[in-house]
């Protein structure tokens, strides 16, 4: 038997979640919706209009 220990390096951890102050409700009229503290936009998703799309992450490989 080995006194070896195995672990991982220690690193640090991941950046936490935006938030956004809770106890807020949709701006839309007639709208008693609580939005989540994650929620960025004044709307719930029912009203929020459409945002554009912006891809993140890798890029995917050129074909040889």
């Amino acid at each position: 038997m080995s006194d070896e220990m195995r672990g991982f390096r220690v690193q640090s951890l991941p950046r936490a979640n935006r938030s956004y102050p809770g106890g807020r409700v949709c701006a839309a009229d007639s709208c008693d919706t609580k939005l989540s503290i994650y929620n960025r936009w004044q709307f719930c998703w029912q009203h929020e209009p459409v945002h554009s799309y912006t891809p993140r992450g890798r890029r995917k490989k050129k074909a040889a």
